[in-house]
């Protein structure tokens, strides 16, 4: 506890070290740092973390852990490309910052890079199988499955920004673009998303 008199939990730890990642990068988590900014003792991290690395794991491990469940989700339930859509079009707006800042730690960090890589050929593996059911053969599927991918993650590396409304306008020619396939029968339906269905926040990570 300190000077604010509140608790904080581990993952409000893990949401500071995110805060400050995406604002000014992985040198700044520090412990110091965050416990001013949270205006409270370094007492209350070591309740939760051994150490500075123990905050840096719990951080990364909740990128990872958001991209992996998104991934088991989908093959699960055999989703395809139009599932895909609706996800990237319904996500938490702060995600994609999240993400670039991630990626940019990875310049630094072979770990880190290592563990980006291996989310990163999930989701191609996942969209080529996809595009595998829709009939498309390899090589095709993977070159496609790249370009879709790669697609998604310029839109957060640029920080484009457009409404939710303009981009469901522009769906259907980035579908038709993408994978060379016409929209299937109630695309604009099928891809309206809810409010947010993705990554929303911090996840408590070994709590």
């Amino acid at each position: 506890m300190g000077v604010t008199g509140k608790r904080l939990s581990r993952a409000d730890w893990v949401a500071a070290a995110r805060k400050a990642l995406v604002a000014s990068g992985i040198d700044d988590v520090k412990v110091d740092v965050l416990a001013r900014r949270l205006k409270v003792t370094r007492g209350s991290f070591y309740h939760h973390f051994d150490n500075r690395q123990g905050l840096l794991d719990a951080l990364l491990t909740d990128w990872a852990v958001n991209n992996q469940r998104e991934l088991d989700a989908l093959r699960g339930q055999g989703a395809g490309i139009v599932e895909l859509f609706r996800i990237w079009l319904g996500e938490d707006p702060e995600f994609p910052a999240f993400d670039i800042a991630i990626r940019v730690w990875a310049r630094k960090s072979r770990s880190v890079a290592a563990l980006v890589s291996d989310i990163d050929d999930g989701w191609v593996a996942l969209i080529q199988a996809m595009l595998e059911r829709d009939g498309i053969a390899a090589p095709e599927s993977f070159v496609r499955a790249r370009i879709v991918y790669f697609h998604q993650i310029g839109y957060y590396a640029l920080s484009i920004t457009e409404s939710r409304a303009d981009r469901l306008k522009l769906a259907p020619y980035y579908y038709q673009g993408l994978t060379g396939m016409a929209p299937p029968p109630g695309f604009d339906a099928a891809v309206r998303p809810p409010p947010r269905t993705r990554r929303t926040a911090a996840a408590d990570v070994g709590a």
